[in-house]
């Protein structure tokens, strides 16, 4: 069982140039992406869409990934020695024909002139830095990864001590329905003895209690109940994403529940009733953070 919520990076870098890759995620309903790239890095925006798919099934994912290119790198410049020239030659012609003109010429004016040097950005080779980016990514979700299987055990492990939690006050509450109809009926026939002086038909007493006995009856709530707490017990287990499932196994568990409380009429179920709520809110909200 994994979480959604975690951080993992990794970078790269080379006699030329250095990669950083960050990624963190955090809980959502669906999968969503946010791509913070460098320029030379946003046409993997894409193929960085695909590799994370196929590893998160939800979960808003922030990617932030940056490159930076080294400038003493041998081959990072690029100087046009024939355009250099080409200029010097038209500033000399310059200078003849104006006589007026200075002839103080320096390297860094012709230098400055469009593309005499230029970044060597053709040098790169595309397909090596999209094997490089490939890999530093994986590398950065191994360890997003990590991150996250370490949050889902410690959610697990919370997850089980509060399910465990609501069956212990299930049992609880199974045991304190048996005494509903027998208290029923002595308030019944203390009533009956307190306002009609006992004279009442036995058949219609055994018939008031049948209906009684019958309104308050919670056994298949229990039953119910117990079966989808084994099951969301079951569901931790699971190495799939489960976090859907288990957020509608709580559902279920949350609908038997108020059922137990409207059928019962018993302050003390029902006091228990709100103990088993408050734990299965503070799972869902946690269950809103698994995958």
């Amino acid at each position: 069982m994994k979480s959604m919520t975690g951080f993992g990076s990794a970078e790269y870098s080379d006699e030329k140039q250095s990669i950083s890759i960050e990624i963190k995620t955090v809980n959502n309903r669906y999968r969503d992406f946010s791509f913070r790239l460098s320029r030379k890095l946003s046409s993997f925006e894409e193929l960085s869409r695909r590799i994370i798919s196929a590893r998160m099934a939800r979960g808003h994912i922030e990617l932030s990934a940056k490159y930076l290119r080294y400038a003493s790198a041998p081959d990072s410049l690029y100087y046009d020695s024939g355009l250099a020239k080409s200029y010097y030659g038209i500033l000399l012609k310059i200078i003849d024909d104006c006589p007026g003109v200075s002839d103080k010429i320096t390297a860094g004016e012709i230098a400055g002139y469009p593309y005499v040097v230029t970044a060597n950005e053709a040098s790169d080779d595309s397909a090596e830095l999209e094997e490089i980016y490939t890999g530093l990514l994986n590398k950065a979700l191994d360890s997003l990864e990590a991150s996250r299987t370490q949050e889902g055990e410690t959610l697990l492990d919370d997850f089980i001590k509060r399910i465990d939690g609501v069956g212990d006050n299930v049992d609880r509450i199974r045991e304190l329905s048996d005494a509903i109809p027998k208290a029923y009926y002595e308030t019944l026939m203390k009533n009956v003895s307190d306002y009609t002086g006992g004279l009442i038909s036995e058949d219609r007493l055994a018939t008031e209690m049948a209906v009684y006995a019958d309104r308050v009856n919670i056994t298949e709530e229990i039953v119910r109940l117990r079966s989808h707490i084994a099951s969301f017990k079951k569901m931790l287990g699971l190495s799939e994403p489960v976090g859907r499932k288990l957020d509608f196994t709580l559902q279920e568990i949350n609908r038997e529940v108020n059922t137990i409380a409207s059928k019962s009429n018993s302050f003390e179920i029902s006091t228990i009733v709100v103990d088993i709520k408050a734990e299965l809110e503070k799972i869902r909200e946690q269950v809103q953070n698994i995958e």
